[in-house]
């Protein structure tokens, strides 16, 4: 292991964060829920010291290494470990999302991956995620429940299994609206198809890489309403402005809207996530969003949390 002399006090800190992570299973009783936000509190500890050691310019495999009997312990929560795997073949996918969503913990109880995956699902970090779900339900609401002179279309881009969608009464929709899915995994489209009950009348799946399915899109449009969950998160400046200027050109509707939502820069959690789980997002501050779409009328707001930032612009 090369280091630095100037990074030696923050690979000791790091040691240590490390060790005092991996005590909790003799020091707390794990058998007790509440347990939860001590073992919390040193996830959170070893999540900063991480962060401190980036920053003092400790190699990425040395503090990898240091951090590995952490990581190994975090993998005995199957959110964790799935994450860390990549078990889909890409990150955050459908899975984990619905596993977010039902604020669901599958690791066993008593165990420090357990404390961890309940500590994560009452955090900060989880919750920005719901709040990105249902701040696009309220979108889907509001498109088809405000005046308008005919059908309604929305399209759903790395839409998962449709969890927003899923929100909306059959009830609110008329004849002629309808809604199109479009993600790169299947069985995410499938698992919408098979939750989304009597709203499948009105829906129509596209499976596929986004850019490579713009045709196919673009044949089913134009579109009220574009939404795009999370995507931006895994998309380079490159890939976010093409897929922008798609969008808005080849997607909506004149006046129409299109919404995506991103990762603020400053994200507190960002270091567990990164070497603990293998969870890697592309952040960016609101100067940073507006630079993806010069010259637009754009709209930018934050999710209760202040974690994700919510874009909205005009076609």
């Amino acid at each position: 292991m090369t280091v630095l002399p100037q990074s030696t006090d923050a690979l000791h800190r790091l040691s240590d964060a490390v060790d005092g992570f991996l005590r909790g299973e003799k020091e707390f009783n794990l058998a007790d829920p509440s347990a939860h936000m001590l073992v919390g509190g040193r996830f959170r500890t070893l999540g900063a010291q991480i962060g401190s050691s980036v920053l003092a310019g400790v190699p990425d495999e040395d503090i990898a290494a240091i951090v590995q009997p952490a990581r190994s312990a975090c993998a005995r929560s199957p959110f964790m470990r799935d994450e860390q795997e990549w078990a889909r073949g890409y990150p955050s996918d459908f899975r984990l999302v619905e596993h977010v969503l039902a604020q669901a913990v599958n690791a066993q109880p008593g165990t420090l991956g357990w404390h961890v995956e309940t500590n994560l699902q009452h955090s900060a970090i989880t919750q920005q995620l719901r709040n990105r779900v249902m701040h696009q339900a309220r979108l889907i609401s509001d498109a088809l429940t405000a005046p308008r002179s005919g059908p309604r279309s929305v399209l759903v881009i790395a839409s998962g299994a449709a969890p927003d969608l899923r929100h909306i009464p059959p009830g609110t929709v008329r004849p002629g609206d309808r809604f199109v899915l479009t993600d790169v995994d299947p069985d995410a489209l499938e698992l919408a198809q098979k939750r989304l009950g009597l709203l499948n009348d009105f829906t129509t799946a596209v499976p596929g890489n986004v850019f490579r399915a713009l045709p196919r899109l673009a044949e089913l449009g134009p579109f009220d309403l574009v939404l795009a969950n999370g995507l931006y998160d895994y998309l380079n400046d490159r890939a976010a402005v093409r897929l922008t200027e798609a969008v808005l050109t080849r997607l909506c509707r004149p006046g129409g809207t299109f919404y995506f939502s991103s990762t603020k820069t400053g994200n507190p959690f960002r270091w567990s996530l990164e070497y603990l789980m293998d969870w890697q997002v592309i952040e960016r501050d609101e100067p940073a969003v507006r630079a993806l779409l010069p010259g637009r009328p754009v709209s930018v707001g934050y999710d209760p949390t202040g974690l994700a930032l919510l874009t909205h612009v005009r076609a």
